[in-house]
């Protein structure tokens, strides 16, 4: 039987099994909470870099609220324009909010308004503080009403161990040692890394070789050449 292929990529799942918590340990306790409608807070904006997990973050919390029963959703804006729609939820995350549009920021600014005054939730991220983010004045102050938190990244010992992890989640048995070596002399990013961690396994299982140390070194020399 053909072994599938590891899908490091897939949008699923998303819950805060999942997440690497690292240096984000109050900002990860604040969205539980939150979900758990066990915080009276209820505006929280997320910034960092691309790669740090707040879209995992803002997911997560949608995931666990919607367990819990809350009519809760998760909307991106860098896909979809943010519309009047997104009103009447008891939580609602926006991510992206940097792909804003004029319009659309006097919706989100509309939005926490109506969240705030109902005693509703809501989650924002973007990748700067939100003093600094390019957007309306008033929106911008609206953004950081409540809880502010930056997501750092991890540290390379623990982005080894989540390579692992989530590749033997997906029935992918690799070897820590390959894991570190791949933190330490490819790119740092942990989307790329588990990108790259992806087309391994896919030559892995192609080649019917295991996804060892010196299969790895191979297979990166012969892409950086050019051959198949």
């Amino acid at each position: 039987m053909k072994q599938l292929a590891l899908d490091l990529q897939l949008p699923e799942p998303f819950d805060f099994d999942d997440f690497l918590i690292g240096p984000n340990l109050e900002a990860f306790l604040a969205l539980k909470a939150l979900s758990d409608r066990e915080s009276s807070e209820g505006c929280i904006y997320l910034w960092g870099k691309a790669t740090v997990g707040k879209s995992h973050l803002l997911r997560a919390t949608v995931t666990r609220a919607l367990a819990g029963g809350l009519f809760a959703r998760y909307w991106d804006a860098a896909q979809s324009p943010l519309e009047e729609a997104a009103h009447g939820y008891e939580l609602l995350a926006v991510d992206h909010v940097d792909a804003l549009t004029a319009e659309e920021q006097i919706v989100l600014f509309g939005l926490i308004n109506a969240q705030r005054e109902a005693g509703r939730a809501i989650v924002t991220a973007g990748p700067l503080p939100p003093a600094k983010m390019p957007l309306r004045h008033d929106l911008t102050t609206r953004l950081g009403w409540g809880l502010v938190f930056e997501i750092g990244e991890p540290a390379d010992e623990d982005k080894a161990i989540l390579l692992r992890h989530r590749a033997r989640a997906r029935g992918c048995d690799i070897d820590e040692t390959v894991c570190r070596w791949l933190v330490t002399h490819r790119s740092r990013d942990l989307g790329s890394l588990t990108a790259l961690l992806d087309k391994l396994d896919l030559a892995a299982l192609a080649a019917g070789r295991p996804l060892t140390l010196p299969f790895v070194r191979e297979t990166l020399q012969n892409i950086e050449l050019g051959q198949p």
